[in-house]
C-alpha cells in the first residue's frame, strides 16, 4: 500500500512539473517584447495553418513559444547570465564576444570576415563596383550636385589589439582597402576615408565604445568624422561652415552595460557633444506622407534651418553611423537635410528629382561594403 502511495506521490509532481510552466506561461498569440534581449518572443502557435491545414510546424513552435514565455523567464536568463561570467568569464548574449580588457564586441559573421580578410571581391567585382561609383558621381556631377563617398569602419578595425586574440588576420588587404585602392586609382569620386586618422587618433585616446557599444564610434570619434567628412564638403564649397569644437558643450558620462540583465564588471568615460546653440529643426509633418515609398522610412529624417547662410540642400544615405551620430551636426551647415538608409541606393534616381539636393554623401561601414556595392548594381539613373 505504501509503495502504491508513493508512486501515486511521483506521477503526481511528475505531472506537476511538466503542466505546471504551461499553465502559468504567457499567453499572447502575437509574442512579447523581450526589452532584455532586444527580440521579440515567440507567440503561441495555432493548430490549423493556412487554408485550415494542420500546422505541421506546430511541436517546434509550440515548443519555442513555452521555452520563450515561461513565468520567470527574465530572472533565471540573468542568473544565467551573472553565473557564467562570474565562474567562467563567459558572455552568454550570443551576439556579444570579449576581447582585451573587457571591450566588448560585436559576434556578427560579416564584421569577423572584414577583420580577417576572408572576404574579398574579385577583381573584376572591384571595378564593377568602383566604375558604378563613377557612374552615380558623373550622373550627379551633370545636374550639378557634388558627390561623395564616406568610408567608416567598425570597432575591431581601428582597435584590432583590442579585439578577441582567438579571431586571426590575414595578411594583405581587406576587401574595403580593395574597394579603397579602385575609388583613388580609377574613379574622380571624391573620397571622405577616415581609417588613417582614426588609427592614428587611437593610439592615444578612446574614440571608440568600449563597453557599452558593440561597434559604433563614441561621440569624440563621431566629431571626428564628422570634421572629417566636412573638411572634404568645405573643399568645394567654401560657403558651408562646419561646427567647431567651441561649439559643442562637452560632457563626460560615466556609464555601464548589462549583458541580459548582469551588470557588466566595467565603466567607461562616455563624451557628450552637445551643440550649444542648435538652429536645425526636424521637421515631421507630412515626412511620412511624402517619403513612405523609401526603403526603412522610419529612418527617414528631415531638417530645416531657416537661420543657415547658405541655401544648400544635402542629402544623407548611410547607416547607424550618420543615423545615430552625425546627421543633427551636418544638420547646422545646410538649410535643408535628408538622412536615409543606404538601403535606398537603387532608387537614387527618384529621389535626386524629388528632393533636388546640391550635395549628396554616400556612407559605408566596412562590413557594409558588399552590400552597398550589390545595391549599386541596382541604380536606376534614368
Amino acid at each position: 500500500m505504501g509503495k502504491r502511495i508513493l508512486n501515486l506521490v511521483f506521477i503526481v509532481i511528475f505531472l506537476l512539473i511538466i503542466t505546471l510552466p504551461y499553465v502559468f506561461a504567457h499567453r499572447l498569440p502575437q509574442g512579447r517584447i523581450s526589452e532584455m534581449e532586444n527580440r521579440t518572443l515567440a507567440g503561441y502557435p495555432s493548430l490549423l495553418g493556412e487554408g485550415n491545414r494542420i500546422n505541421t510546424e506546430y511541436i517546434s513552435q509550440f515548443e519555442n513559444w513555452l521555452s520563450d514565455n515561461l513565468k520567470g523567464r527574465t530572472l533565471l536568463t540573468q542568473l544565467n547570465a551573472a553565473v557564467q561570467y562570474s565562474l567562467f568569464q563567459r558572455i552568454v548574449k550570443t551576439d556579444t564576444m570579449e576581447g582585451n580588457e573587457g571591450w566588448l564586441f560585436a559576434n556578427r559573421a560579416e564584421q569577423i570576415e572584414e577583420y580577417q580578410h576572408v572576404n574579398l571581391m574579385a577583381e573584376a567585382e572591384v571595378e564593377a563596383f568602383a566604375q558604378r561609383l563613377q557612374g552615380l558621381s558623373s550622373y550627379l556631377e551633370d545636374r550639378g550636385i557634388g558627390f561623395y563617398y564616406f568610408q567608416c569602419y567598425n570597432k575591431e578595425i581601428i582597435y584590432p589589439n583590442m579585439y578577441v586574440e582567438s579571431i586571426l588576420q590575414s595578411d594583405g588587404q581587406s576587401r574595403t582597402e580593395q574597394v579603397m585602392e579602385a575609388i583613388r586609382q580609377k574613379t574622380d569620386v571624391r573620397l571622405a576615408d577616415c581609417k588613417e586618422e582614426m588609427m592614428e587618433k587611437a593610439k592615444d585616446e578612446i574614440i571608440y565604445f568600449q563597453y557599452v557599444d558593440l561597434t559604433h564610434w563614441n561621440e569624440k570619434g563621431a566629431y571626428m568624422g564628422y570634421r572629417l567628412l566636412m573638411r572634404e564638403i568645405c573643399k568645394d564649397y567654401g560657403q558651408v561652415k562646419a561646427l567647431e569644437e567651441e561649439d559643442y558643450q562637452i560632457l563626460v558620462e560615466e556609464r555601464g552595460t548589462d549583458i541580459y540583465g548582469f551588470a557588466y564588471p566595467y565603466l567607461e568615460k562616455c563624451p557628450q557633444y552637445q551643440i550649444k546653440e542648435p538652429e536645425a529643426v526636424e521637421v515631421t509633418e507630412s515626412v511620412s506622407d511624402r517619403w513612405s515609398w523609401l526603403e526603412y522610412k522610419e529612418h527617414t529624417h528631415v531638417y530645416e534651418n531657416k537661420n543657415c547662410t547658405n541655401d544648400l540642400k544635402i542629402l544623407l544615405l548611410g547607416d547607424s553611423f550618420i543615423r545615430m551620430f552625425l546627421k543633427d551636426d551636418i544638420a547646422e551647415s545646410f538649410s535643408y537635410t535628408l538622412s536615409i538608409d543606404w538601403l535606398n541606393i537603387p532608387n537614387i534616381y527618384k529621389i535626386v528629382e524629388e528632393y533636388q539636393p546640391d550635395i549628396v554623401v554616400l556612407e559605408s561601414v566596412d562590413s557594409s561594403v558588399g552590400g552597398i556595392a550589390e545595391l549599386a548594381g541596382m541604380m536606376d539613373l534614368g
